[in-house]
């Protein structure tokens, strides 16, 4: 299989899981950064490209960054991950729909060879596969990716969703939601069966990718280069329609919904300082380009 078709998984899951800026006229010679600028005659909307899972060098972000985030009163997310009820929910939808019916295991829906692998990995990597014997592929897959990015230094609490959510529950700023927590768990708990053995081969297949990759789309985000990004995520799509259906799910589907509500948001008065996956922004179906269709100037920062 090609390397571009082997780092989907990781991809999707680094990127998409959950104003009024000071920051002066732009220059010649000033770096994009990834985020962007959504005026209307009564709300300034701050959009922030975040990666879900961060090191400590992400901070401190860029100026504008905390400049735009100070004086919004109210933080937009995906999910407010940091919320009990949330929480809480999170665990109950795993129990109720996030289990396999009746006396099937995760072994009966993946292929032989491939439990056999499966198992090596295991063994390798000191992880009690019985654990999670009762849990559905896709939901295996997902913990597990996010286990092979602490490893190589990535935490999840130091996200740049969680850094804002920290910041404005200290500072008592409002937090608003996009989408609900059960839309987001839906995704990875209503996967077509027949993807079981392609998620997980992929992500035994290329766990060996994983710093050089994670390296290249942190230099993306860094650079605020959201066509490079948008390059990236197209190479990985692949040809699998049934992949692709669930991609276009992840990332396409909701960019439309976001993108909805954040228009309802620039028709009140309030301004706003939003944070969602970096994959969200890129592409003809990009929270960007979908603005732009509803008459709105996007404009990119610089610092």
């Amino acid at each position: 299989m090609r390397r571009e078709n082997l780092n989907r998984l990781f991809l999707f899951v680094f990127l998409a899981v959950t104003f009024l800026v000071a920051a002066g006229p732009l220059q010649a010679g000033e770096k994009p950064i990834f985020m962007w600028q959504v005026k209307s005659e009564t709300a300034t909307v701050s959009l922030v490209g975040s990666i879900h899972v961060g090191k400590p060098d992400f901070f401190p972000m860029a100026e504008p960054f905390e400049t735009a985030f100070a004086a919004a009163p109210v933080l937009a997310v995906e999910v407010d991950m940091t919320s009990p009820a949330n929480l809480q929910k999170s665990g109950l939808l795993v129990m109720q729909k996030g289990m396999l019916p009746d006396e099937t295991t995760l072994e009966d829906c993946l292929s032989p060879e491939l439990w056999k692998r499966m198992e090596k990995y295991a063994a390798e990597n000191d992880m009690n596969l019985a654990m999670y014997s009762k849990f559905k592929p896709g939901l295996v897959a997902m913990i597990m990716v996010l286990e092979e990015y602490k490893k190589v230094g990535f935490d999840p609490e130091l996200g740049i969703d969680k850094h804002f959510l920290d910041a404005a529950t200290e500072q008592g700023k409002e937090i608003r939601e996009l989408e609900t927590i059960e839309a987001q768990l839906d995704l990875f708990f209503s996967i077509d069966d027949k993807l079981d053995d392609i998620l997980m081969t992929e992500f035994l297949d290329q766990m060996d990718d994983i710093v050089a990759m994670t390296d290249e789309m942190v230099a993306l985000w860094k650079s605020g280069d959201v066509k490079g990004l948008d390059k990236l995520l197209q190479e990985q799509m692949g040809e699998d329609p049934a992949m692709e259906e669930f991609y276009r799910a992840l990332l396409d589907d909701r960019n439309v919904g976001m993108a909805d509500k954040i228009d309802e948001w620039l028709k009140a008065d309030t301004d706003i300082y939003v944070v969602v996956g970096a994959g969200h922004f890129a592409g003809k179906m990009g929270i960007i380009s979908l603005l732009e269709g509803k008459g709105y100037k996007v404009q990119q920062m610089r610092h």
